[in-house]
This record gives C-alpha cells, structure tokens and sequence, in this order.
C-alpha cells in the first residue's frame, strides 16, 4: 500500500457458512501487523460476526477471538452501520468486544467513498 493511502475494511458477511468472514478478519490483522492499520465498517449480515456467538454446534470455529485481537493490533474504533443492526433487531447492548470502541454510522455511503481502498470481506 502506498504511503498515505486510506485502507477501509469492509466486513459484510455473516461470521459462519464459509470463510469469508475468518479471512476478512485475518487480513485486517495481517495489515495492523505490517503497520497499515485500516479502519473497520461492519455492515450487512457483517454485523452479526460482532455477537457472542457458539459456533461448535454448527462444527465451525468462533471469530471471537480474531474480533477480541483488533484492538490489540490497533484497530480500537469498530464502525458499524446503524441500519443494519436495527434489520436484524441488534442492539448495542447484545454487543461486547473489550477494548472497542464501536462507532454507529447512520449513513455509510459517504464514509466508504472517502478511503482510498476498500476490501470487502
């Protein structure tokens, strides 16, 4: 990535039914380990990857621990679009990820088209 260019990770899939999800996550990881920390949108069925979730009945592994590492890497706002959770009858308070801040947007059009890239997981 050139220096100076804005990364936006947008995490649109639900957590479970196929990697997308896990692979989104792990190259949001991969870039804050390379110092190319993006910010993070969740958005559409993306948004249910940021609930408690138990995957093992399902024989899936969980996200949760790829979500819990964000801020670790530097990834310490979470944006989540409002729509979305209010579809799928989230509330904030069903969503816990220690060390994140979430940051609800009620239009994300206009925040998506100001990054430079933007990956879609």
């Amino acid at each position: 990535m050139a220096q100076g260019k804005t990364l936006l990770a947008l995490c649109r899939h639900a957590p479970y039914g196929n990697a997308t999800a896990r692979e989104g996550l792990e190259a949001i990881l991969a870039c804050a380990a390379m110092d190319q920390v993006p910010e993070v949108l969740f958005i559409n069925d993306g948004v249910l990857q940021l609930l408690e979730q138990n995957p093992k009945a399902i024989g899936e592994k969980s996200l949760r621990r790829n979500l819990q590492a964000l801020p670790m890497f530097g990834v310490e706002t979470l944006h989540v679009c409002r729509r979305s959770l209010e579809a799928r009858g989230i509330s904030l308070d069903n969503i816990d990820i220690p060390g994140a801040e979430l940051a609800l947007l009620d239009n994300p059009g206009p925040y998506i088209a100001s990054f430079d890239q933007v990956l879609s997981f």
